[in-house]
Protein backbone atom coordinates (compact mmCIF):
# COMPACT_ATOMS: atom_id res chain seq x y z
CA UNK A 1 0.00 0.00 0.00
CA UNK A 2 0.99 3.45 -0.37
CA UNK A 3 -0.12 5.57 2.35
CA UNK A 4 0.10 9.69 2.49
CA UNK A 5 -0.11 11.83 5.37
CA UNK A 6 -1.87 15.41 5.29
CA UNK A 7 -0.54 18.37 6.53
CA UNK A 8 -1.56 22.51 6.23
CA UNK A 9 0.89 25.36 5.61
CA UNK A 10 4.02 23.39 6.53
CA UNK A 11 7.07 21.69 5.68
CA UNK A 12 5.34 17.68 5.35
CA UNK A 13 4.20 19.48 1.79
CA UNK A 14 1.42 17.15 0.78
CA UNK A 15 -2.32 18.90 1.28
CA UNK A 16 -4.63 16.85 -0.78
CA UNK A 17 -3.49 13.08 -0.89
CA UNK A 18 -6.10 11.69 -2.94
CA UNK A 19 -5.43 13.49 -5.83
CA UNK A 20 -2.11 12.57 -5.99
CA UNK A 21 -3.44 9.43 -4.92
CA UNK A 22 -5.70 9.29 -8.23
CA UNK A 23 -2.74 10.02 -10.27
CA UNK A 24 -0.82 6.67 -8.94
CA UNK A 25 -4.16 4.56 -9.70
CA UNK A 26 -3.78 5.58 -13.10
CA UNK A 27 -0.24 4.39 -12.88
CA UNK A 28 -0.89 1.45 -11.09
CA UNK A 29 -2.87 -1.68 -10.91
CA UNK A 30 -2.40 -3.63 -7.40
CA UNK A 31 -0.98 -0.90 -5.29
CA UNK A 32 -3.94 -0.16 -2.54
CA UNK A 33 -3.74 3.54 -2.03
CA UNK A 34 -4.54 5.13 1.37
CA UNK A 35 -4.04 8.18 3.39
CA UNK A 36 -1.99 8.14 6.62
CA UNK A 37 -3.51 9.89 7.84
CA UNK A 38 -6.67 12.38 6.25
CA UNK A 39 -7.62 14.94 8.81
CA UNK A 40 -11.39 14.44 8.43
CA UNK A 41 -12.34 17.06 11.27
CA UNK A 42 -10.99 19.82 8.72
CA UNK A 43 -12.90 19.06 6.01
CA UNK A 44 -16.80 18.42 5.07
CA UNK A 45 -17.21 14.58 5.60
CA UNK A 46 -19.71 14.61 2.51
CA UNK A 47 -16.90 16.06 0.34
CA UNK A 48 -14.24 13.11 2.00
CA UNK A 49 -16.92 10.87 1.21
CA UNK A 50 -17.12 11.94 -2.39
CA UNK A 51 -13.61 12.23 -3.19
CA UNK A 52 -12.30 8.62 -1.27
CA UNK A 53 -15.80 6.91 -2.81
CA UNK A 54 -14.32 8.11 -6.52
CA UNK A 55 -10.50 7.02 -5.91
CA UNK A 56 -12.00 3.51 -5.40
CA UNK A 57 -13.95 3.41 -8.40
CA UNK A 58 -11.05 4.80 -10.80
CA UNK A 59 -8.64 2.67 -8.53
CA UNK A 60 -10.63 -0.91 -9.25
CA UNK A 61 -11.57 -0.83 -5.09
CA UNK A 62 -8.43 -0.20 -4.00
CA UNK A 63 -8.98 3.24 -2.08
CA UNK A 64 -8.96 2.95 1.78
CA UNK A 65 -8.63 5.82 4.21
CA UNK A 66 -7.01 6.69 7.56
CA UNK A 67 -8.76 9.43 9.54
CA UNK A 68 -7.01 11.36 12.28
CA UNK A 69 -6.53 14.79 14.26
CA UNK A 70 -2.75 15.73 13.15
CA UNK A 71 0.43 17.09 15.25
CA UNK A 72 -0.30 20.61 14.86
CA UNK A 73 -3.04 21.99 16.59
CA UNK A 74 -2.32 26.09 15.21
CA UNK A 75 -3.93 24.26 12.15
CA UNK A 76 -7.41 24.20 13.45
CA UNK A 77 -7.22 27.75 14.19
CA UNK A 78 -5.79 28.71 10.37
CA UNK A 79 -9.29 26.66 9.43
CA UNK A 80 -11.06 28.63 11.60
CA UNK A 81 -11.75 25.88 14.14
CA UNK A 82 -11.46 25.18 17.94
CA UNK A 83 -8.76 22.37 18.05
CA UNK A 84 -10.55 21.30 22.08
CA UNK A 85 -13.39 20.21 19.64
CA UNK A 86 -11.35 17.97 17.24
CA UNK A 87 -12.35 14.64 19.12
CA UNK A 88 -15.91 15.14 18.66
CA UNK A 89 -15.30 16.66 15.19
CA UNK A 90 -13.34 14.11 14.12
CA UNK A 91 -15.98 10.90 15.53
CA UNK A 92 -18.67 12.77 13.74
CA UNK A 93 -17.40 12.88 10.76
CA UNK A 94 -16.28 8.90 10.71
CA UNK A 95 -19.62 8.40 11.54
CA UNK A 96 -20.87 10.21 8.53
CA UNK A 97 -18.89 8.94 6.37
CA UNK A 98 -19.64 5.19 6.50
CA UNK A 99 -23.03 5.93 6.21
CA UNK A 100 -22.60 8.17 3.00
CA UNK A 101 -21.34 4.87 1.83
CA UNK A 102 -23.23 1.86 3.39
CA UNK A 103 -27.00 4.13 3.10
CA UNK A 104 -28.96 4.74 0.03
CA UNK A 105 -31.19 7.07 0.97
CA UNK A 106 -29.42 8.90 4.22
CA UNK A 107 -31.42 11.22 6.75
CA UNK A 108 -28.46 12.37 9.27
CA UNK A 109 -28.13 15.64 11.79
CA UNK A 110 -25.56 16.14 13.64
CA UNK A 111 -23.59 19.06 15.44
CA UNK A 112 -20.86 20.28 13.08
CA UNK A 113 -22.54 19.99 10.24
CA UNK A 114 -26.01 20.95 8.69
CA UNK A 115 -28.56 17.86 8.14
CA UNK A 116 -28.88 15.66 5.22
CA UNK A 117 -31.98 14.62 4.39
CA UNK A 118 -32.61 11.64 1.55
CA UNK A 119 -29.21 12.21 0.40
CA UNK A 120 -27.49 9.54 -1.88
CA UNK A 121 -24.23 10.42 -2.40
CA UNK A 122 -22.56 8.94 -6.09
CA UNK A 123 -20.72 7.34 -7.19
CA UNK A 124 -20.81 4.54 -5.10
CA UNK A 125 -17.65 2.96 -3.66
CA UNK A 126 -16.65 -0.35 -4.95
CA UNK A 127 -15.57 -2.12 -1.83
CA UNK A 128 -18.46 -3.74 0.22
CA UNK A 129 -19.43 -2.71 2.77
CA UNK A 130 -17.20 0.69 1.83
CA UNK A 131 -13.53 1.15 1.87
CA UNK A 132 -11.37 -0.38 4.87
CA UNK A 133 -11.29 3.11 7.24
CA UNK A 134 -8.35 3.12 9.67
CA UNK A 135 -7.94 5.65 12.91
CA UNK A 136 -4.77 6.65 14.41
CA UNK A 137 -5.69 6.11 18.30
CA UNK A 138 -3.63 9.04 20.39
CA UNK A 139 -4.89 6.72 23.52
CA UNK A 140 -6.47 3.78 25.00
CA UNK A 141 -10.06 5.33 25.36
CA UNK A 142 -9.64 5.92 21.50
CA UNK A 143 -8.38 2.34 20.95
CA UNK A 144 -11.09 1.02 22.71
CA UNK A 145 -13.72 3.02 20.56
CA UNK A 146 -12.17 1.80 17.43
CA UNK A 147 -12.68 -2.00 18.60
CA UNK A 148 -15.97 -0.90 19.30
CA UNK A 149 -17.14 0.63 16.11
CA UNK A 150 -15.35 -2.14 13.97
CA UNK A 151 -12.23 -0.15 12.63
CA UNK A 152 -9.31 -1.06 11.48
CA UNK A 153 -6.32 1.28 13.97
CA UNK A 154 -2.73 2.13 12.74
CA UNK A 155 -0.52 3.39 16.02
CA UNK A 156 2.01 5.58 15.89
CA UNK A 157 4.75 4.19 18.36
CA UNK A 158 7.21 7.25 17.79
CA UNK A 159 4.37 9.55 19.92
CA UNK A 160 3.38 6.27 22.65
CA UNK A 161 6.28 4.40 22.58
CA UNK A 162 5.82 0.49 22.15
CA UNK A 163 4.39 -0.50 26.05
CA UNK A 164 1.77 1.83 25.26
CA UNK A 165 1.40 0.84 22.08
CA UNK A 166 1.15 -2.85 23.55
CA UNK A 167 -1.72 -1.77 25.87
CA UNK A 168 -3.78 0.25 22.68
CA UNK A 169 -3.63 -2.69 20.51
CA UNK A 170 -4.49 -5.25 23.57
CA UNK A 171 -7.43 -2.70 24.54
CA UNK A 172 -8.83 -2.88 21.05
CA UNK A 173 -8.82 -6.30 20.24
CA UNK A 174 -10.71 -6.90 23.70
CA UNK A 175 -13.40 -3.96 22.34
CA UNK A 176 -14.07 -6.04 19.23
CA UNK A 177 -14.57 -8.70 20.49
CA UNK A 178 -16.50 -8.20 23.36
CA UNK A 179 -18.70 -5.52 20.36
CA UNK A 180 -19.46 -9.17 18.07
CA UNK A 181 -17.01 -8.14 15.40
CA UNK A 182 -16.14 -11.42 13.39
CA UNK A 183 -12.16 -12.14 13.20
CA UNK A 184 -9.89 -9.46 15.60
CA UNK A 185 -9.64 -6.41 13.99
CA UNK A 186 -6.94 -4.95 11.84
CA UNK A 187 -4.16 -3.50 13.18
CA UNK A 188 -1.16 -1.39 12.14
CA UNK A 189 2.53 0.40 13.67
CA UNK A 190 4.39 2.74 11.65
CA UNK A 191 8.23 2.81 12.28
CA UNK A 192 11.18 4.99 10.81
CA UNK A 193 13.56 3.03 9.01
CA UNK A 194 17.07 3.23 7.46
CA UNK A 195 18.30 0.30 6.06
CA UNK A 196 22.47 0.36 5.75
CA UNK A 197 24.81 -1.35 3.11
CA UNK A 198 27.14 -2.95 5.94
CA UNK A 199 29.85 -0.97 5.17
CA UNK A 200 28.44 2.52 6.87
CA UNK A 201 27.72 2.87 11.02
CA UNK A 202 23.82 2.96 10.06
CA UNK A 203 22.91 4.14 13.80
CA UNK A 204 24.92 6.89 13.88
CA UNK A 205 23.80 8.57 10.44
CA UNK A 206 20.26 8.28 11.13
CA UNK A 207 20.63 9.65 14.57
CA UNK A 208 22.03 12.82 13.31
CA UNK A 209 18.85 13.05 11.27
CA UNK A 210 16.09 11.21 13.35
CA UNK A 211 16.62 13.22 16.93
CA UNK A 212 16.43 17.23 15.45
CA UNK A 213 13.51 15.71 12.90
CA UNK A 214 11.48 14.46 16.18
CA UNK A 215 12.66 17.73 18.14
CA UNK A 216 10.89 19.69 15.35
CA UNK A 217 7.95 17.15 15.17
CA UNK A 218 7.30 17.60 19.34
CA UNK A 219 7.83 21.06 18.80
CA UNK A 220 4.45 21.33 16.67
CA UNK A 221 2.56 19.34 19.45
CA UNK A 222 3.48 21.61 22.06
CA UNK A 223 4.73 24.87 20.64
CA UNK A 224 8.11 24.39 22.09
CA UNK A 225 11.47 25.50 20.54
CA UNK A 226 13.18 22.69 18.97
CA UNK A 227 16.18 23.32 20.22
CA UNK A 228 15.44 23.16 23.82
CA UNK A 229 12.52 20.62 23.77
CA UNK A 230 13.60 17.56 25.68
CA UNK A 231 12.32 14.29 23.81
CA UNK A 232 10.32 11.56 25.86
CA UNK A 233 13.06 8.64 27.08
CA UNK A 234 11.45 6.59 23.96
CA UNK A 235 12.33 8.49 20.90
CA UNK A 236 16.29 8.06 22.37
CA UNK A 237 16.46 4.54 22.26
CA UNK A 238 17.50 2.99 19.64
CA UNK A 239 18.54 -0.37 20.36
CA UNK A 240 16.96 -1.32 23.11
CA UNK A 241 14.16 -4.05 22.98
CA UNK A 242 11.47 -0.94 23.46
CA UNK A 243 13.10 0.70 20.62
CA UNK A 244 10.98 2.59 18.10
CA UNK A 245 13.70 3.67 15.11
CA UNK A 246 15.03 1.63 13.39
CA UNK A 247 18.84 1.55 11.67
CA UNK A 248 21.05 -0.79 10.92
CA UNK A 249 21.86 -4.03 8.21
CA UNK A 250 19.19 -5.58 6.45
CA UNK A 251 19.27 -8.87 8.72
CA UNK A 252 18.78 -6.59 11.64
CA UNK A 253 15.94 -4.71 10.07
CA UNK A 254 14.47 -7.88 9.40
CA UNK A 255 14.79 -9.18 12.58
CA UNK A 256 13.40 -6.51 14.27
CA UNK A 257 10.34 -5.74 12.05
CA UNK A 258 10.08 -9.64 12.64
CA UNK A 259 10.09 -9.19 16.06
CA UNK A 260 7.25 -6.42 15.89
CA UNK A 261 5.05 -8.95 14.01
CA UNK A 262 5.56 -12.06 16.68
CA UNK A 263 4.95 -9.11 19.85
CA UNK A 264 1.98 -7.07 18.69
CA UNK A 265 0.15 -9.38 15.96
CA UNK A 266 0.40 -6.73 13.17
CA UNK A 267 -1.33 -7.10 9.82
CA UNK A 268 0.81 -4.06 8.37
CA UNK A 269 3.65 -2.09 9.37
CA UNK A 270 3.73 1.36 7.76
CA UNK A 271 7.43 2.51 6.88
CA UNK A 272 8.82 5.95 6.60
CA UNK A 273 11.85 5.72 4.27
CA UNK A 274 11.92 9.61 3.05
CA UNK A 275 12.03 11.97 6.59
CA UNK A 276 14.14 14.84 8.27
CA UNK A 277 15.75 15.80 5.00
CA UNK A 278 17.92 12.81 4.22
CA UNK A 279 19.63 13.12 1.26
CA UNK A 280 17.65 11.85 -1.71
CA UNK A 281 20.21 9.49 -3.01
CA UNK A 282 20.58 7.76 0.53
CA UNK A 283 16.49 7.57 0.90
CA UNK A 284 16.75 5.67 -2.13
CA UNK A 285 19.90 3.32 -1.23
CA UNK A 286 17.83 2.09 1.79
CA UNK A 287 14.50 1.75 0.13
CA UNK A 288 16.07 -0.29 -2.40
CA UNK A 289 18.11 -2.73 0.23
CA UNK A 290 14.83 -2.88 1.67
CA UNK A 291 13.01 -4.38 -0.96
CA UNK A 292 15.80 -6.35 -2.71
CA UNK A 293 16.46 -7.88 0.83
CA UNK A 294 14.32 -7.50 4.20
CA UNK A 295 10.57 -7.00 2.41
CA UNK A 296 10.72 -10.61 0.59
CA UNK A 297 10.86 -12.48 4.38
CA UNK A 298 8.53 -9.92 5.64
CA UNK A 299 5.37 -11.05 3.45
Amino acid sequence: ALLLGEHHFSDFIVAAPQLFLAEVAARTENLRLGTAVTLLAHHDAVRIAEDFATLDVLSGGRAEIMAGRGVEPETYAHYGQDASKSQDMLLEAIDLLRLLWTEEELHWRGTFRPPLEGVTLQPRPVQKPHPPVWVAPGSLESALRAGKQGLCIAVTPAACGLPMMGEMIASYREAWSAAGHAGKGKVAASAHIYVGDGKEDALEYFKGYHVPFQKWVFSLRTGGDPATLKLPPHTQDFTGPDAVPMAGDPAYIRDRCLAWKERFGLDRLIVQFDHAGQPWEKVMGSLRRFSEHVLGELR
